[in-house]
């Protein structure tokens, strides 16, 4: 029986090539094979493999496109470059792109079998390390800042890690609800199994169902094969639902029953499947309202709401914006290659007096535009394009932010920046979702139905 927790995606237009990798790996791998750079794409999502064996030359595009499409989708994911007609060149690029190695073509099974084993002791033995590290690192992990709100969040964080109870996590969009999810999902017991995340926002109830459970071959039509659904991928770990909210009403009654119950059923399914994996939800409405509205189920809200967390905005913690500043500009200068640049005194002061209706991930693509545009070493106050509809915060005698200043909607905001991140991105749309943390399929209908997209 091949081994579930090792998969490989075989990509190589030469259906004899790709027959005869399936029959050499079938008993130690689970193997999924696609033939176009198109099927290799939908392969890759539905399927979330460990190694791709990834051809060079596809009738639909080139490996190297797909390798970077692959890595920006899932960066530990383990790429084998394989060409019959590779130069150099090639093969340098892939490996700056994140290829493990690269086979020439014709090669021994010996040979495939060889990197194979050095790619998956490779593999655990990163997992390990990750493992290791967020288990030692234990209070290490915490959201940055020294604002009071923050030190709070921190503190409540080391009580409820460990603990397998619901959580659900409330907030404004981009105020960091994701990053808090997954700090509790690394300081917990479960942090060596999975974090799973979906974003419920723009999805059919038909493709929910079809995520979170999973679903029989044939249950509908273009289901061509059985898919695992995020309840058995997330199973001993963390399960994260992002814009929980937006979950239509039916889903949410098969949601409550999987909590409850610890099983489901796949869609098109006869029999149970059992599953044990903790849930983190999160909205940026107010699901008390929601309840009342008859729009979110009242017994599931009460399941969810056994501990309940407060995300703050960034206007009533301007305290932590240095501190912000620096751990979101540091990653993005190694991205781009370049030296840390400094933040002027006035470029500071600048971002102090904005409101930040986008919060975190408004700062976060500010910093990136000014970084890219840059024309010294310093980020200068004239480097960052704010929005100009928005008024300055107005100071408290306590030098707080005051709550009464007047900015343009947020939707009017986020659909600003998501267009500004596609054209940043190069019209790359999973880039952008990766630099906006939000699902492709997310900026997709969000491109679509605010007419972001043409």
């Amino acid at each position: 029986m091949p081994d579930p927790s090792k998969r490989i995606l075989i990509v190589d237009d030469d259906h004899s090539i790709v027959a005869g990798l399936e029959a050499l790996l079938i008993d130690d791998w689970e193997v999924r094979a696609a033939y176009t750079a198109r099927e290799a794409r939908a392969a890759f999502v539905d399927f979330s493999p460990d190694v791709v064996l990834l051809d060079m030359n596809l009738p639909d595009a080139s490996g190297i496109d797909l390798l970077h499409d692959f890595k920006m989708y899932a960066e530990s994911v383990a790429v084998i470059m394989m060409s019959g007609a590779g130069t150099f060149d090639r093969v340098v690029e892939s490996m700056k792109l994140g290829a493990e190695t690269f086979l020439p073509k014709p090669f021994e099974y010996d040979t495939l079998a060889l990197t194979l084993e050095t790619v998956s002791r490779m593999i655990a033995t990163r997992r390990e390390l990750v493992a290791l590290k967020r288990a030692e690192g234990g209070e290490a992990e915490k959201l940055p800042g020294t604002s009071p709100a923050i030190l709070q969040l921190n503190q409540l964080l080391a009580q409820i890690a460990r603990a397998p109870s619901p959580v659900m996590i409330e907030g404004e969009s981009g105020s960091g609800k994701g990053v808090f999810a997954k700090l509790i999902h690394n300081r917990s017991p479960r942090a060596r199994a999975p974090f799973v995340d979906l974003n419920c926002a723009g999805l059919s109830k038909e493709l929910l169902e079809s995520e979170l459970f999973g679903h029989e071959r044939g249950a509908f039509t273009n289901a061509m094969a059985t898919k695992q659904g995020l309840f058995e991928i997330a199973s001993d770990g963390t399960l994260f639902l992002d814009e929980i909210a937006e979950m239509e009403i039916t889903v949410q009654a098969r949601l409550l029953k999987a909590i409850e119950e610890k099983r489901f059923r796949r869609v098109g399914g006869v029999r149970d499947l059992t599953t044990n994996f903790r849930l983190i939800a999160a909205t940026n409405r107010d699901l008390g309202a929601e309840v009342a509205a008859g729009r979110f189920r009242a017994d599931l809200y009460y399941r969810l709401n056994v501990v309940r967390v407060r995300m703050p905005p960034l206007r009533e913690r301007f305290e932590d914006l240095p501190l912000l500043v620096e751990v979101i500009v540091r990653p993005l200068a190694k991205e781009m290659g370049r030296a840390v640049p400094a933040v002027s005194p006035r470029a500071l002061k600048k971002l102090e007096t904005y409101p930040w209706p986008g919060n975190i991930r408004e700062l976060r693509n500010v910093l990136e535009r000014a970084m890219l545009t840059m024309s010294g070493k310093e980020i200068r106050s004239e480097d960052l394009l704010l929005e100009s509809g928005a008024a300055p915060v107005a100071k408290s005698s306590a030098g707080m932010p005051a709550t009464d200043w007047e900015i343009r909607a947020l939707d009017e905001v986020i659909n600003d920046y998501v267009a500004a991140s596609v054209e940043a991105a190069g019209g790359n749309v999973r880039k952008a979702a990766r630099q906006l943390q939000i699902s492709p399929s997310t900026l997709y209908a969000r491109m679509k139905t605010k007419g972001v997209a043409s």
